[in-house]
């Protein structure tokens, strides 16, 4: 299973990880977890201190939870530089059809 198989940018910022395409009484949902792309490499490259000053030093200027219109749907930021967001696929109808299952 790959963490680095999809990146998106959100509120302006790379983020690299993974997505999921699931069903949500009836509509098909996409959601994206992963990190902040510069928090990405200095991981994958073992740099843990330089880890730890990045995240000090943004933990208060990373939005918590916003609506990103570009991606379509709400996105949820952590200090950490973690990132979860989700989205209706196109095409979707926001509302449950009559008759569709729940």
């Amino acid at each position: 299973m790959s963490i680095q198989d999809a990146a998106h940018t959100l509120c302006g910022n790379e983020y690299v990880g993974t997505d999921h395409v699931f069903r949500l009484n009836g509509p098909r949902v996409e959601a994206f977890s992963g990190v902040d792309e510069e928090v990405f490499r200095l991981l994958a490259r073992g740099d843990i201190e330089e880890y730890r000053a990045l995240v000090h030093a943004s933990r208060h200027v990373r939005p918590r939870l916003t609506f990103d219109k570009d991606w379509g749907g709400p996105v949820s930021f952590h200090a950490d530089g973690s990132v979860l967001a989700l989205r209706l696929l196109p095409g979707q109808d926001e509302e449950p059809r009559p008759g569709s299952p729940r």
